[in-house]
């Protein structure tokens, strides 16, 4: 019975040594993990540790979502390019879909409303008179490389523009292939219904003059002023093409010994 007792009384006091020294390892434990530095692992979960402690000593829910993300970003600092990386990447699609969300509540809008008037000024106007007007400006080199495609990309848009060479001699039609072919895209900043498949080619540019005039770098306006001098050159260029072209099919006509 003595025995018993005397056992149980030891039994005690070691259960009370182990909680006071527990207790002390715990504080220690804490400590260490307070003063740890930022860039150590350890330091990461003392700094977790203490968001939950002091999570329920009653931190204010704002300052405790503040410690998260100053945590997450630590924790992307560790992963360096990697992080970054993903974030480019995922970037450029974004970028990508503000764009596009650009051209479908500002662009496509205003080319559908072009493209259902210039086809109904066609109608109007009569494809018999179209063809007409053609045939008369088919006769001469100066018209029949500049207002020629001018007339058939304007009002039969692409891929139709190019019917309009049956109006002319065989020995012209290459050459008006040419010109026709080279003007569907100059026109674009100012008629883009006449070859909407590849408004792209504009829109590209467009979007960007747009930005610079709100950034205030170029005049308000000034894709406008773009817009006329790519057609100008466009026409320029189409008549150099027609002329060119139009010498060069002679010159094989005349080697090959056919008659055009």
């Amino acid at each position: 019975m003595v025995i018993s007792q005397t056992l149980a009384l030891h039994g005690a006091e070691l259960a009370q040594q182990a909680v006071l020294h527990g207790g002390l390892a715990l504080e220690a434990a804490q400590h260490a993990l307070h003063h740890a530095p930022a860039a150590d692992a350890a330091g990461h979960a003392g700094s977790l540790v203490q968001l939950v402690q002091d999570g329920q000593g009653g931190v204010s829910a704002s300052d405790y979502a503040r410690r998260v993300q100053e945590a997450s970003r630590n924790q992307e600092q560790q992963l360096g390019w990697l992080t970054s990386l993903g974030k480019h990447f995922i970037g450029v699609f974004q970028k990508g879909g503000e764009v596009f969300m650009g051209f479908v509540t500002g662009i496509i809008p205003t080319l559908v409303v072009l493209m259902t008037a210039f086809y109904a000024v066609t109608e109007l106007v009569g494809e018999r008179r179209v063809h007409g007007i053609a045939q008369t400006a088919g006769r001469y080199a100066l018209t029949r490389y500049t207002l020629l495609p001018l007339l058939a990309v304007f009002f039969l848009t692409n891929p139709m523009a190019y019917t309009f060479g049956t109006f002319l001699e065989e020995r012209h039609k290459p050459a008006f292939y040419d010109s026709a072919v080279s003007f569907v895209h100059p026109v674009l900043g100012l008629f883009p219904h006449a070859n909407p498949g590849e408004y792209f080619v504009w829109g590209g540019v467009l979007v960007a003059l747009m930005e610079l005039e709100r950034s205030g770098k170029v005049p308000a306006g000034y894709h406008v002023t773009i817009a006329i001098y790519y057609f100008a050159v466009g026409l320029l260029v189409i008549l150099l093409k027609g002329i060119v072209t139009e010498w060069i099919t002679r010159i094989l006509a005349r080697r090959q010994g056919v008659t055009l």
